[in-house]
Parts: C-alpha cells; structure tokens; sequence
C-alpha cells in the first residue's frame, strides 16, 4: 500500500535529490483534501506554542524585564539585518494564531507601542526597476495593487473584489518577485497546480516587463557574478552557473536580491537618520523588523512621533536613489504590538 500525490504519481526524489518529506506529501494533498490542511494547521499551532510562547519566555532579562534581540549587519546575503536570540524578527505575523502571539509584547505604563511599516516597498521597487508604468501610475494614484491585480488575473471587477479574491492576487504578486513556482504557489494557496501555474503564466502575459527584468537580471548575473541594489551595493551569486538542483534557486535569489536587497538600504539609510530626528522626544526606536520599526512613545507624543519618523523612512531613498514611485509608510499605535500593527 502507498500514497499517492494529487496528480496520481508516487512520491519521488525532489529539487535537492532527498526524497519528499512527510510535510511535502502533507503539502501536496493539502490542495484537495481536507484532512492534511487540519494536520497542517495543528502543526503550525504546535510550533507557535514550543517556538514562541514557550521558549520567548526563557529570554525574557530579569533586570529590564524585556526580550532583548541581537542583530547581525551581515546575516544575510540581501543585506538584510538578522535577529538572534531570539529571532525578534520571526514572530508571526500573517495567520490569526500567529499574530496573537505579539500580543504578548506590551508598552510600559503611560507609554504605546508605534509600528511604522514600509507599504509594498518591494513592489514599489519592482515596478521601478522593471518599469512597470501601469503599476507606477496605480502606486500614484493610490490604488490597491492587490485589488488591480486580482481584477487583471480574474476578470473581476474591483467594485466586486472579495477578501480572499485579494488574498490570491497578494500571494501572486509577492510570489513572482521570489521568483515562485507554480507548485510553491499551489501550496501558498491551496490549490491544483495547474490552476497556479496558469495564475502565474497570466501574469507575465499581463506585466511582460516584469518577464524582462527576470531575464536581464539573471544574464547579468551570470556574466558578472553579482547583481546590484539600486544603490550600486553588489550581492554576490556564486552559484548562478551551477547546473543541476541549485540552478533554480541561484535565479530565484538573484532575481530577488536587487529588490529585497535595495528595501534593505532604504530603510538601514532611515534607522541611521533616525536617532537625531526624534531627538528631544519621548521616544525610543526598539525593534526593525524587515519593512518595519517598531517605537515605544509616551502617549502624548505618538502623533508628533509619527510625522517624524514617517517623513524620515518615505525619503530615505533620496537624494541617492530618485525612485520614479514614492514610497509611502503605514502606522499603527496600540498597548501591544499586535494592536500596533
């Protein structure tokens, strides 16, 4: 007796050579079936309890009363800053189970919480650098690119867009920039890979340029070894010319190291030009996290904050970098993180 994948075939050897895990068949069938999306759920439940809501609490300083992280400036190869002991960074944020976990992270008395987050940098980025002009204008005019990609995927209009219409149409955007698959995006979505690939081939049909950018990037790459942020900031790619498993994923993150990595100047530029911007105020910069800085702030003081820091993070581009896309920031303010953000 043996298992089968949705499309009828045994479980094989995967990308990397090892053969399909337990969690990869749970994957696959999780796109039909009810069953493995519960066993699925209960795992992720499982970690958020023995990952965070247990272990967090043996980090916790007995003289501050706090969780304090450690940052490496050079932990990721993007240029993005990583968070250790414990990983401040890596606290759900995108499942309810998960974002109650920040519930936990709470202001002192008197004071809140102020969570100021990049919207849509690396998108923002991408129809920059891939200029995308129907995406520059949508940016401009201030509508939800998620929405107007759903009703170009669709066929939907977006007086008619519903929540989880939109939810697909995020996962496609964010998932083209990482390059994604149509088998990782039926397993983001839950769906038969054939519908996501035809989600991803529509895409590029629709944006062509981003197609382009995909194609020049990667030939650059492999002439040169290196791929550049917008800020002339090389990333390495070593592995660009391997052949085989690891041919794949050295064009994923090459494609994405431009743009992950240019987000990850932007707002390093603004944590840098922070700490003389709110000087004078009641307020403290506590934690980065990828697109975001989270502030503690009297509470009197969260407006005054907010102008502040908003203006430093929407500018931080310039005058090195004129981004034909302004970036633009969200705030939110609450007792605990999750309300913050």
């Amino acid at each position: 007796m043996g298992l089968t994948l949705p499309d009828g075939k045994m479980p094989k050897k995967g990308k990397t050579g090892a053969w399909s895990t337990g969690a990869d068949i749970l994957e696959d069938m999780a796109t039909i079936h009810d069953l493995p999306r519960r066993i699925l759920d209960w795992r992720q439940v499982s970690k958020l309890k023995s990952t965070y809501t247990d272990a967090l609490q043996d980090h916790i300083n007995a003289e501050t009363g706090r969780v304090h992280t450690s940052y490496s400036i050079a932990g990721a190869n993007t240029g993005r800053l990583a968070s250790t002991d414990p990983n401040l960074q890596n606290i759900p944020i995108r499942s309810e189970e998960g974002r109650r976990i920040r519930e936990a992270f709470v202001a002192e008395e008197g004071k809140l919480l102020v969570a100021l987050d990049y919207s849509q940098i690396e998108l923002r980025i991408l129809a920059h650098v891939a200029g995308i002009e129907e995406l520059k204008q949508a940016f401009r005019d201030g509508v939800d690119i998620h929405a107007l990609t759903a009703s170009e995927m669709f066929n939907v209009p977006l007086d008619e867009m519903t929540p989880e219409i939109r939810r697909q149409a995020k996962a496609i955007n964010f998932g083209v920039i990482y390059g994604i698959s149509g088998f990782g995006l039926a397993r983001n979505l839950r769906i038969p890979r054939s519908d996501a690939q035809g989600f991803i081939d529509r895409y590029f049909e629709r944006f062509p340029g981003i197609r382009a950018y995909m194609d020049d990037t990667i030939a650059f790459a492999k002439e040169h070894g290196f791929v550049q942020t917008l800020f002339g900031r090389k990333i390495n790619t070593p592995e660009i010319n391997a052949k085989g498993p690891q041919a794949g994923f050295a064009k994923r993150a090459a494609i994405n190291a431009p743009i992950q990595g240019t987000a990850a100047d932007v707002i390093r530029r603004a944590m840098i030009r922070m700490p003389a911007a709110i000087e004078g105020q009641p307020a403290k910069m506590l934690l980065q996290v990828h697109d975001e800085l989270l502030f503690e702030v009297e509470e009197g003081a969260v407006d005054r904050l907010i102008d502040t820091a908003r203006g430093v993070m929407e500018n931080a581009a310039d005058p090195a970098v004129k981004l034909d896309v302004q970036l633009s920031v969200d705030a939110g303010q609450g007792q605990s993180w999750a309300q913050a953000h």
